[in-house]
């Protein structure tokens, strides 16, 4: 394992298999601050363009917890400016997490709360501990999930029950979580890392160019009727089909042979 770029709360790694591992160093709560969230926003900037990061794990250092959200105590000096000191450079750094070309997936182990849910709910796949907790617990403060939490979260588990967690700010454990969609994957506590990576790796030798549609095309057509997607389907079909991948998937399966795909 080699450190490939490294800040003092965030911690990038190549990994094997074109895997990079992001790790939240701010233990035992990882939790958020200007500076991290600032070099989380520049760690995803480096990724974007490397060629040897194909997908992206993101994790919290210790097994206490992901994220548990804003460290509070520097809430009182931005009394008067909360937007422009803090909130719209952290939802810029959520929208470049959604919005990042390549397959993400959030290997969470303990409490992963308020500003952690909202950056979890970033990524496409979610791993979780059998010991995880989350919430929203925004409420509880007289505030509300100001990081995308309000638009994100019902996206995933639907609106009703998103407002419930929001209502309410209380937690729900791992088995709920799954059963909510929130949760891709249960595992053994300890065991989200090395879980997320194999899927990471999985992931990795598959057609780039048909990752980036899969996602991208996901995201701009969730909420969409099916009459508003047609042609941006059509677009896509172009593109992919087309693509010298598209071609090779096909003559590798008719030939009977591992396709040869290419990756630049």
């Amino acid at each position: 394992m080699s450190v490939k770029y490294e800040n003092k709360m965030i911690l990038v790694e190549k990994k094997k298999n074109f895997v990079a591992l992001v790790t939240l160093n701010n233990p035992p709560m990882n939790l958020n601050s200007i500076p991290s969230m600032l070099e989380l926003g520049e760690a995803f900037r480096k990724l974007e363009t490397d060629p040897e990061a194909r997908v992206v794990v993101i994790t919290g250092s210790g097994e206490k917890a992901f994220n548990v959200g804003s460290d509070l105590s520097g809430f009182k000096e931005m009394e008067g400016n909360f937007k422009g000191r803090k909130f719209k450079m952290e939802m810029d750094l959520m929208n470049s997490v959604e919005f990042f070309s390549k397959p993400t997936i959030c290997a969470i182990e303990g409490y992963c709360m308020g500003g952690g849910l909202e950056l979890a709910c970033c990524c496409d796949i979610r791993i979780v501990s059998d010991k995880s907790v989350f919430s929203q617990p925004e409420i509880n403060l007289g505030l509300y999930p100001a990081s995308g939490g309000l638009y994100r979260l019902p996206k995933i588990i639907g609106q009703s029950r998103a407002l419930e967690l929001m209502y309410l700010g209380e937690a729900i454990d791992a088995a709920e979580a799954c059963r909510l969609g929130l949760a891709n994957k249960v595992v053994p506590a300890g065991s989200t890392l090395e879980y997320a990576l194999a899927m990471a790796a999985r992931i990795s030798v598959k057609p780039p160019n048909a990752l980036r549609v899969i996602k991208e095309g996901t995201r701009k057509m969730w909420l969409k009727d099916s009459k508003d997607n047609h042609y941006t389907n059509l677009e896509y079909i172009e593109s992919i089909f087309n693509h010298y991948n598209g071609k090779e998937g096909v003559a590798a399966f008719l030939s009977k042979r591992p396709p040869e795909f290419k990756f630049d």
